[in-house]
């Protein structure tokens, strides 16, 4: 029984071990070499930039994410939002903030629906991604979802995560 544990024990601190340097490479990655930072302080730079508060969705996908990484672009003023899961390489949900140029333009195949509060979002399919687009109080919002994702997060779970943003913005609207 003895035998038994201490294997036990060693497969687990083995497991452990591998899972913090899973962890530690991923952070590396993202961190160490200066593009991306933790999202509160790329958030920041964009209000800051902007001068004035950048509305964010109050909900996110029902999907895991290990990791939260943003960056803010100074020269294209551009917030970008990365959720990825560490333990699965094939999800991903991203989310770009840039100030709405009314010039957004979609391809031939881009399909349109209207939110509840009669706002139009557009989406289409490139390659093993989704892009939602909408335009929610002087942003545009470009919401990216993996073909993996795809399979939990559907349009109507990107409508609710927008409407999680009109919702905070209108207070004593239909949505509350």
């Amino acid at each position: 029984m003895k035998k038994l544990s201490f294997f036990l024990f060693l497969i687990l601190t083995f497991h452990m071990n591998n899972a913090y340097a899973i962890t530690t490479d991923l952070e590396k990655i993202y961190l160490e070499n200066g593009e991306y930072t933790e999202a509160t302080k790329a958030i920041q730079e964009g209000n800051t930039s902007f001068n004035k508060d950048i509305p964010l969705p109050t909900r996110l996908p029902p999907i895991l994410f290990t990791h939260v990484f943003a960056s803010f672009n100074q020269k294209s003023s551009q917030l970008t939002i990365y959720y990825l899961d560490e333990n699965n390489g094939k999800k991903h949900y991203t989310l770009a903030i840039i100030p709405n140029d009314n010039d957004m333009s979609y391809p031939n195949d881009a399909k349109k629906v209207n939110l509840e509060n009669g706002q139009e979002m557009v989406y289409f399919k490139r390659n093993d991604f989704i892009t939602y687009r909408t335009v929610v109080n002087e942003f545009e919002y470009t919401f990216i979802v993996d073909k993996t994702s795809n399979k939990t997060i559907d349009v109507n779970g990107i409508m609710k995560i927008i409407n999680s943003m009109i919702q905070k913005l209108s207070p004593g609207s239909k949505f509350n």
